[in-house]
C-alpha cells in the first residue's frame, strides 16, 4: 500500500513536468518568423555588400566607382543602413568632398546619435568647409554627449 501511495504523486509530478515540457516557451507566428529571419538576411547581406565594395576600395584593385556605386545600391534598398551612409561619408571625406561628408554624416547621426567618430567627421568637415561656427556646434554637442569620448581632445579645440 507504501508503494502505491508513492507512485501516485510521482507519477502526476511526471506527467506534469511532460506537459510543461510540452507547453510553447513563446508564441510562434510561422508569418513573425519567416518575416524576422528574411528582414535580418537581408540586413546581413547589404552590409557584406557594403564590406565587399570598401575591401575593393581600399586594397586598389578595380574601379572605386564601381565599389561606390555597389554602396549605392544599399542605400537605395535601404536609405538608413548606417554602414552604407558612414561609408559613403568617410569616403567622401577622405577624398576631399566635404559637402557630401557633411550630407551623410549628419544622416549617419540621425540614425545612429551614438557614432562618435560622425561627429568628428562632421566637425571636422565643416571646418574645412569654413564653417567654423557649425564645427564648435558640432564639437560641443559631441563633448556633451561624450565627455571623455575617444575624439574628446580633438573636438575641444574647436569649441575655443
Amino acid at each position: 500500500m507504501q508503494k502505491r501511495s508513492i507512485f501516485i504523486p510521482f507519477l502526476a509530478l511526471a506527467i506534469g513536468a511532460f506537459l510543461l515540457y510540452k507547453l510553447p516557451r513563446y508564441p510562434k507566428s510561422a508569418d513573425n518568423i519567416q518575416a524576422a529571419s528574411a528582414a535580418e538576411s537581408e540586413l546581413d547581406s547589404l552590409d557584406v555588400i557594403v564590406d565587399k565594395a570598401l575591401q575593393g576600395i581600399q586594397s586598389g584593385q578595380g574601379n572605386p566607382m564601381e565599389y561606390i556605386m555597389a554602396i549605392r545600391e544599399v542605400l537605395a534598398k535601404n536609405p538608413d543602413h548606417l554602414k552604407a551612409n558612414f561609408t559613403l561619408g568617410a569616403l567622401s571625406y577622405s577624398t576631399g568632398q566635404y559637402e557630401r561628408a557633411v550630407e551623410r554624416m549628419k544622416r549617419v547621426l540621425e540614425i545612429s546619435p551614438e557614432t562618435e567618430e560622425a561627429y568628428k567627421l562632421l566637425a571636422d568637415s565643416y571646418s574645412q568647409l569654413a564653417f567654423p561656427d557649425s564645427a564648435a556646434q558640432i564639437a560641443a554637442k559631441y563633448l556633451s554627449k561624450f565627455p571623455n569620448g575617444q575624439f574628446a581632445d580633438e573636438l575641444k579645440v574647436l569649441t575655443r
